[in-house]
């Protein structure tokens, strides 16, 4: 078990509500329990953080279920929900999650930044607690609102920090759809030439996506962007049940560019790095504004930040709640 007795309690209490709540919102309360776990949160933090969240869910549906074999037939409706999670609640059991993870995730990951990226970070922090309920929540989840985003798929010999510039060149003003997060990255892959547009590199990295995706957002500082800090550290996770890895980051480096121009797209300013002089206590300030804080999106950034920062020892990680 990588998470305590206390949050396996809570995530249980928690599996009757849906993995959304009003217009499509994400429900991030087992997310936030995970998250605030591992950063050290006591039984009294955890049951706050959950008291703070149910007034807002709603409960999911739990029938009708049908037996399934390919919950490609669930995605986009609600009404099926429930039989995908019990088929992957079945895949899980029967396989284990390193073998339910290989089977499942080639079908998904075309869709790796669907409801802007929640499916995928659920299905991380699911991974990452080892708890099998939350892993079929975050699949189920990433089932139900499946939308695959369009992009011309030529490779140019160019880095990813230099397509994003370019790309802001291209594309100085986006037209934007109205709605969420997933709503304006849609309507980005409408723009005028964009299917001709080339935007992966011939050589693509985790660490180069992961450099551009904090730099985006330290750089802007927008809500969306955060996303892509908090996928990037969800994509590190699920990348070794990966078959094709390749296939896993070009998809998430799609999803990031279109994110990124919905934006506007945002000018990404260069930033002055502040000299961190002890890194222990930085590490604790950041811990302890999530531990303090009713913001779910606060609470996920510290956690992958710091997460962020061990894996690749970038103390750009330590820059999120700076200004």
């Amino acid at each position: 078990m990588s998470v305590t007795r206390d949050c396996v309690e809570l995530l249980e209490a928690g599996s009757r509500y849906h993995v959304h709540y009003g217009d499509r919102l994400a429900n991030h309360l087992p997310m936030v329990l995970i998250a605030l776990d591992k950063l050290g949160a006591g039984p009294a933090q955890l049951k706050y953080a959950f008291d703070r969240s149910t007034p807002y869910l709603q409960p999911r549906p739990g029938s009708p279920v049908d037996e399934i074999d390919n919950p490609a037939s669930c995605r986009n409706r609600d009404d099926r929900f429930p039989s995908a999670l019990h088929y992957y609640e079945q895949q899980l059991r029967q396989l284990g999650i390193a073998k339910c993870l290989q089977q499942e995730l080639p079908a998904l990951l075309p869709a790796i930044a669907t409801a802007a990226f929640h499916g995928l970070i659920r299905t991380a922090y699911g991974i990452d607690a080892r708890h099998l309920e939350e892993i079929a929540m975050g699949l189920a989840y990433w089932n139900l609102d499946y939308h695959e985003l369009n992009s011309s798929t030529e490779t140019i010999s160019t880095s990813t920090s230099d397509i994003i510039l370019r790309l802001t060149r291209q594309y100085p003003e986006v037209s934007l759809a109205p709605g969420n997060i997933a709503d304006h990255m849609h309507s980005v892959t409408g723009q005028p030439g964009w299917m001709e547009t080339p935007i992966q590199p011939k050589q693509i990295a985790l660490e180069n996506i992961a450099t551009v995706a904090i730099n985006a957002y330290l750089g802007t500082r927008d809500f969306t962007l955060l996303h892509g800090v908090t996928g990037c550290h969800a994509l590190r996770l699920i990348l070794p049940y990966c078959n094709d890895k390749e296939a896993a980051l070009r998809y998430f480096w799609q999803g990031l560019v279109v994110a990124y121009l919905s934006t506007g797209p945002k000018t990404i300013r260069r930033i002055e790095i502040e000299e961190i002089k002890d890194i222990l206590q930085r590490q604790a300030e950041i811990t302890d504004r999530a531990l303090r804080s009713d913001d779910d999106h606060v609470i996920k950034l510290a956690y992958s930040a710091l997460e962020e920062f061990l894996y690749y020892g970038d103390s750009d990680y330590l820059q999120v709640f700076t200004q």
